[in-house]
């Protein structure tokens, strides 16, 4: 039931392993970008300490160049090096998600501890190995005063570095969801080539069928309607949760005609407006259909698939759940449905999925995202005549 039409379910196809080959990719580029960073930082700190030996060296006079120390390429800026990194690790790592504000005040906040530690240890270790050397009496503010000045100049090289790398790739962001929108439109286009035919084609094969034959009527009307929403989801962006979980009622009405009493299941809604706001089309769906063929189907008395949604804050919050086979989640190879979805998920809202399963206990997968609310009059009552699917929504 992941697609009806032959050109939509191909270019999904190809548009899902897309997506899986460029997850990878885009992991692969993350880790390449923290070795770049750190490889920026030992440049920085290599040509800094070349540059500043050469300059005091040329600037000295000829017979004092001989007495000139290179502790500054061996010692002096290895060892700010050595203190930029947990600052650097806290800024960009632990606190990647901060605003550039709050991680500017985080620098300006750790700049005396970096400048102290290094100017003690620096300090410590000339005094006990080479006799001294360093900066004394009111000269040791040149110490506090040039590292502090260095100390602004590499993170203000790092931020700018950051910015430039998130630019990127919200650039690569927005030019793929551009091509992605243009692929989904593509396949409207061709999946609405003549859809009258497939309707009349519908209704020849309902009216050829016996009277006695109701439950094979139903099952060709709930067809109808699943291909039509189908056609729907191609056209635009969110639709109400209503419509989006009629679909999946259709979906589940017909695999319980396959499954029997092996399949049970229920929707249950918190509250009645919930069933106005608004969704991404076919979002629900694929992990349903992932409930029912990998965590039902194997098993011989089957089992039962529960959608719970409720509001959650500022968000939509709902839940797939199925008493299933279940599987480890963090060894799980997961498939187009999951995929997908959770692709979707990260190019519109920056969220994914949360999955919970165990072998033997079921799977249950959560997702959010912000709740709005569509007109009264955006949902779809163009729907084949005939009873409604089995389904509890309560």
């Amino acid at each position: 039931m992941a697609a009806w039409h032959p050109v939509v379910a191909i270019h999904r196809r190809d548009a899902l392993n897309l997506a899986g080959e460029d997850y990878h990719c885009k992991m692969k580029n993350q880790r390449d970008w923290y070795w770049r960073e750190l490889t920026l930082l030992v440049g920085l700190y290599a040509s800094f300490a070349i540059f500043y030996m050469l300059a005091i060296y040329y600037s000295s006079p000829p017979e004092y160049r001989g007495t000139l120390s290179w502790r500054l390429v061996y010692l002096d800026y290895p060892l700010k090096g050595l203190f930029t990194l947990p600052v650097w690790y806290l800024t960009f790592r632990t606190f990647r998600h901060w605003t550039l504000p709050g991680k500017v005040a985080l620098n300006v906040l750790l700049l005396p501890v970096w400048v102290k530690g290094w100017q003690w240890t620096y300090y410590w270790i000339t005094d006990t190995f080479t006799g001294g050397g360093h900066l004394q009496g009111p000269g040791e503010w040149w110490d506090v005063y040039i590292p502090a000045l260095f100390y602004v100049l590499q993170f203000g090289i790092f931020h700018s570095w950051h910015y430039y790398n998130n630019l990127r790739i919200a650039e690569q962001d927005r030019a793929e969801a551009k091509e992605l929108a243009l692929s989904s439109e593509l396949n409207a286009l061709k999946a609405q080539l003549n859809p009258h035919f497939l309707y009349n084609a519908f209704n020849t094969i309902s009216a050829s069928i016996d009277p006695g034959q109701e439950r094979t009527r139903d099952m060709i009307a709930q067809l109808s309607d699943l291909f039509r929403y189908q056609l729907r989801a191609n056209r635009e962006t969110v639709l109400p949760l209503e419509a989006e979980l009629q679909f999946v009622t259709d979906y589940l009405a017909l695999e319980k005609a396959r499954y029997g009493d092996r399949l049970e299941y229920a929707i249950h809604v918190k509250e009645a407006r919930l069933n106005n706001a608004l969704i991404p089309p076919l979002l629900l769906q694929p992990l349903v259909e992932n409930a029912v063929r990998h965590g039902l189907s194997p098993l011989v008395d089957g089992g039962r698939v529960d959608i719970f949604v409720n509001q959650s804050g500022p968000d939509l919050a709902v839940e797939v759940s199925d008493s299933g086979v279940g599987f480890v989640a963090e060894a799980a190879n997961y498939g187009y449905g999951i995929t997908n979805t959770r692709r979707r998920l990260d190019l519109i809202y920056g969220r994914s999925l949360f999955i919970h399963s165990e072998p033997g206990r079921g799977s249950r997968i959560e997702l959010s995202i912000p709740l709005t609310y569509a007109p009264q009059s955006s949902s779809d009552r163009r729907r084949s005549p005939r009873p409604q699917a089995a389904a509890r929504i309560s």
